[in-house]
């Protein structure tokens, strides 16, 4: 009797958990919690998105003015079209640097930076190029302080500005680079000649050539031609001063057509038909 009381106990079945109140009432919680922040999320995201919309559409915020500042050349106009702002646009949906981006492809845009101002207004802030000499290479280009030649110009440009010749288009392709080093050269030949007092400004010089292989040289509105060569063409003009003041107090510095200076510590002057001065 016993042993028939333990084996009805163990028949015993506990309760299935599909048929246990607490537990349907712990896992009705659970789902509820989930659907509760399933719901919030969403609503969130919803309230965003409405938010964002209505920013969007909103015509408070549509572009009113395009403020430019740094042009000189450039007129207003020409910078905004260059931008490709259209008036009315949504100014919190217009990318800045893509519009940086279109500015930078204009030929007399160096860099620039792009701002937003709230609640309708952008504004456009560039640096232009300043030319500093004329190119001639089949076309007349601008060169700036960088001695890049950046755009070619065009009827009604200023052509009152040092010109370098002897470079024809096929030798900025083939020679680029040492071309560009040599009118960085001859910028700063300039500025030498602007600053100091060497025997000669640069209103004289007719026109300087560059000659890949040998170097600058200039030519004066009273016929000479001066020598220079690729190296310290500082020091060399300080020499054709010096020989300049030593011709004039022979009275052979008229009769001077060709000085060459490219020499290491001397000098050598050509007259019409014979040699005014060697070493």
């Amino acid at each position: 009797m016993q042993i028939l009381g333990r084996k009805n106990r163990g028949d015993r079945k506990r309760p299935l958990k599909g048929s246990d109140p607490g537990y349907d009432r712990q896992r009705n919680r659970r789902i509820l919690k989930w659907l509760l922040a399933v719901t919030l999320t969403a609503d969130c995201l919803l309230f965003v998105l409405f938010v964002a919309l209505l920013l969007v559409y909103l015509p408070y915020f549509n572009l009113r003015e395009v403020e430019v500042i740094g042009n000189r050349r450039l007129s207003r106009t020409e910078v905004v079209e260059a931008s490709g702002m259209e008036s009315g646009t949504n100014i919190l949906t217009v990318d800045l640097g893509s519009i940086a981006d279109r500015l930078r492809r204009h030929p007399w845009i160096r860099s620039t930076a792009v701002y937003r101002r709230f609640p309708g207004r952008i504004i456009l802030e560039i640096e232009e190029r300043t030319p500093r000499a004329i190119l001639a290479a089949n076309k007349l280009y601008y060169v700036d302080e960088q001695a890049e030649f950046f755009t070619r110009l065009l009827p009604g440009d200023s052509v009152h500005l040092p010109l370098f010749t002897g470079v024809k288009e096929e030798d900025l392709r083939a020679s680029g680079s040492e071309i560009k080093e040599m009118l960085r050269s001859g910028l700063r030949l300039i500025d030498y000649m602007d600053r100091r007092s060497c025997g000669l400004d640069i209103v004289d010089v007719s026109h300087i050539r560059i000659q890949v292989e040998e170097g600058l040289r200039f030519y004066t509105r009273s016929g000479q031609v001066v020598i220079l060569g690729k190296s310290d063409l500082e020091q060399k003009m300080e020499r054709y001063g010096r020989l300049k003041k030593f011709l004039t107090q022979r009275g052979e510095w008229h009769n001077a057509r060709v000085i060459n200076l490219d020499f290491e510590d001397r000098a050598l002057v050509r007259g019409a038909d014979k040699a005014l001065l060697q070493g």
